[in-house]
């Protein structure tokens, strides 16, 4: 993968082609989380089909499409921090959806395996360096509501995944669902790579960053940031124990609602879709929230995201009591729209904390630990859990409570993200006085 001379980026002004930009990212990202949420709509299917235990289902929904999600995503983030980003956006991109058709073609666990980590390899380039082109085509203070909006790519990933996925598997299979979600993202791939230019490095930032950018990153600079700034430090942390909680919710709730609250898959596809979509409203409202009250405050881009975790702690618990399908949806509505809130907050606060130079390598770290904790022991210890307990309560009822580990995890990331409003301002300050900021 050579690098190529990148554009200048555009000027303040010169918006219109920078919201493309961010549209055709966020469709990238949008297609990313609908090939992993494909799985979690059609996992009862393929349980019915192949065999698989519960155990099996989070290994194969989360600790392993974790484990090389995490451990792919960071030299390709060094890699795109040292050569074309967007290149290496859209080659991740057709790589993913080749090998989500591929899981269509599994005869077994290993097969499906071996699909799977072909995804999240893919999938690991698809993101970090997102952030850090976004960075470079939106000025700091408006990176909030951009990373905001693009954000909503995950409950809209979400959402159609759960509607396609279901729609499909009913009309024509699930092993004809997965060919044909995956197959689209080839295309895709190919027109970002002919339509995003790469944009200079530290477009918006001071000189001392875009030097940094200049002089080209050493493997252990981005790692050095984030273990020697708390507030890096923290965001990953919270960040990671929200994902153990977000990601064991969204992978088994709809298995919940199938097997405690008897709801079909085509009425998950009606009815829990709408539901998931509010994410993108919560993504949204995160990024202007940040870039509305984090100029004024910085301790506002950790009051929000704590704010917005610790509440849905309790709905999604309320959710898991009740024997109504209809009222745990309206109980979940509310996780499913503040789930998402954090990110933007998240995610600005992290991209001003780093330099030009190293920041799609730092959203790797993140996604590191983000992904091998939570997507990797998140859905594992739900499905685990559900396995023991359902030779004691059934099926049902096994899943039902072993799904408030989600909950209990919503809590204690609200709690660090209280930790990360206090420390914040001290670390923004301490940048600016290096002259990074």
């Amino acid at each position: 993968m050579t690098t190529a001379a990148p554009s200048p980026a555009p000027s303040a002004e010169a918006s219109s082609y920078r919201w493309y930009v961010l549209s055709v990212l966020l469709v990238v990202y949008m297609l990313n989380f609908l090939d992993r949420q494909i799985f979690a709509v059609l996992q009862e299917q393929i349980r019915a089909d192949l065999g698989f235990s519960d155990l099996q289902l989070g290994l194969l929904g989360g600790t392993m499409f974790a484990v090389f999600y995490a451990i792919a995503g960071l030299p390709i983030a060094f890699l795109a921090d040292r050569t074309n980003r967007v290149r290496v956006i859209a080659v991740s991109c057709a790589t993913w959806s080749l090998f989500t058709a591929a899981c269509g073609l599994a005869a077994g666990f290993w097969t499906m395996a071996l699909a799977r980590i072909g995804v999240a390899s893919g999938e690991a380039g698809g993101v970090s360096p997102a952030y850090s082109v976004m960075s470079d085509y939106f000025e700091p203070e408006k990176r909030g509501l951009a990373f905001g909006l693009f954000s909503i790519g995950a409950p809209l990933g979400l959402a159609f995944g759960a509607a396609l996925g279901a729609a499909i598997a009913a009309a024509l299979g699930w092993r004809m669902a997965f060919i044909l979600i995956g197959l689209p993202g080839v295309a895709l791939g190919l027109w970002l790579a002919l339509t995003v230019r790469e944009p200079r490095r530290g477009a918006f930032d001071s000189p001392a960053s875009q030097n940094a950018a200049i002089t080209k990153p050493r493997p252990l600079d981005a790692a050095r940031a984030v273990f020697t700034t708390p507030s890096l430090l923290l965001i990953t942390i919270g960040a990671s124990a929200t994902s153990f909680a977000g990601y064991g919710f969204f992978q088994w709730t709809p298995s919940f609602l199938i097997r405690s609250q008897g709801l079909t898959e085509v009425a998950i596809a009606t009815a829990l879709a709408p539901v998931l979509l509010l994410g993108a409203i919560g993504a949204i409202a995160g990024g202007w929230m940040a870039d509305r009250f984090g100029k004024k405050r910085a301790s506002a881009y950790g009051l929000i995201p704590a704010i917005a975790l610790l509440t849905c702690a309790p709905f999604l618990a309320c959710a898991l009591l009740t024997h109504n399908g209809a009222v745990s949806l309206a109980f979940i509505a509310v996780p499913a729209l503040l789930n998402f809130l954090w990110i933007a907050p998240a995610l600005a606060a992290m991209q001003n904390l780093a330099h030009a130079g190293i920041r799609a390598t730092v959203a790797a770290i993140m996604a590191f630990f983000n992904n091998l904790i939570g997507f990797g022991l998140g859905p594992l210890a739900i499905g685990a859990t559900s396995d023991a307990l359902a030779g004691r309560l059934g099926e049902a009822d096994g899943l039902r409570y072993a799904l408030f580990i989600a909950a209990l995890g919503y809590l204690v990331a609200g709690l660090i993200f209280l930790l990360v409003a206090y420390r914040l301002p001290r670390d923004l300050a301490r940048r600016g006085e290096q002259g990074q900021a």
